[in-house]
């Protein structure tokens, strides 16, 4: 295929009055063609046009600069979780971001492009995904939340932490984290597909390289974590836990709300704080977005981490009643 990119591209569609839609293409390369002198993106909804996107020549010349700088820095290693493909791109338009309204959600997106003098078309899928399964956020009390799905610099251009967020806690003054040796919770039930711990805070003597030659790329990155395996194929990360924290096992079973571990600033992490995000098919497979039903923001509304930076208040856990906000 001349144009190549995901085949599906999973969304978070928001229904109020109208449908809000949110997808981020990845990627658009034109295998062993020229690059493109018009690029036309279209979202349809059935059979009818909702939002349309379109570029010329200088824009396209400047994304593809663009492309070529940010490739060169990833690794061979990490392709699979960036990108989730064994290959490094070539002539790539990058990190097309849309967040639209349109009166029924879009369901596919349509490449056109002008390259040498001929044009070139590719149809992707576009699946607004809605976990089976129930989550329940994985700490108890009150937290910012940031870096969600929305920041597009933060997580979604990597494909399996798209949709992940990260959780801290706060001074008054904002000046320092006091989350550290907070407990964690696993966020639904499953069994533990992976663990990983021995790593100390990481701090300014910290030799990430070393970390990486002696326990590989997935330590460098995510320090002490977990990986919990749970129905549908879905699979949950807890990432940067305290050194000799983690209270699971490979294999084992756990329940929704069971604690696993507790808070640090282990791996690529410079500030003490909790990643999570969930997966299709494993630590290489693409991110997918959930949302927890019982989240609330600090003034009791249901909480969907839409916004770049939210304060939620979670202060119980599976099983237990939930309070009133004035409790938060």
């Amino acid at each position: 295929m001349p144009i190549v990119c995901d085949e599906i591209i999973y969304s978070v569609v928001q229904k109020e009055h109208m449908a809000h839609n949110d997808f981020f293409l990845r990627y658009l390369e034109f295998f062993q063609e020229p690059m493109p002198t018009e690029l036309r993106l279209t979202c349809f909804s059935g059979d009818r046009p909702c939002y349309e996107v379109r570029y010329g020549a200088r824009e396209i010349e400047a994304r593809f600069e663009y492309g070529k700088q940010e490739t060169a820095r990833y690794r061979g290693s990490s392709l699979k979780r960036i990108l989730g493909r064994d290959r490094n791109l070539q002539n790539a338009f990058l990190h097309e971001y849309f967040s639209f309204f349109s009166s029924q959600a879009a369901d596919r997106l349509v490449v056109w492009a002008k390259c040498g003098g001929r044009a070139l078309e590719k149809e992707v899928r576009l699946v607004p995904y809605e976990s089976r399964n129930r989550y329940a956020f994985p700490l108890k009390g009150v937290f910012l939340v940031t870096d969600t799905y929305p920041s597009v610099n933060s997580h979604r251009w990597c494909r399996n932490s798209e949709f992940a967020f990260d959780v801290g806690r706060f001074s008054r003054s904002l000046k320092e984290s006091v989350i550290k040796g907070e407990p964690v919770y696993a966020a639904c039930g499953g069994v533990v597909e992976e663990v990983f711990d021995g790593l100390e805070d990481t701090g300014e003597a910290t030799d990430m390289e070393e970390i990486e030659r002696r326990y590989g790329e997935h330590a460098r990155i995510d320090g002490n974590h977990v990986l919990i395996r749970h129905e549908n194929n879905e699979y949950s990360l807890y990432a940067h836990l305290s050194r000799k924290s983690i209270l699971v096992r490979a294999g084992e079973a756990v329940a929704s709300g069971q604690q696993i571990g507790l808070v640090g600033s282990s791996g690529s992490s410079y500030v003490p704080h909790l990643h999570f995000h969930v997966m299709l098919d494993g630590i290489e497979g693409p991110g997918i977005p959930i949302h927890f039903p019982d989240l609330k923001t600090i003034m009791g509304e249901p909480c969907f981490l839409e916004d770049t930076v939210n304060l939620v208040c979670n202060e119980f856990l599976p099983g237990e009643e939930a309070p009133s906000w004035e409790t938060c």
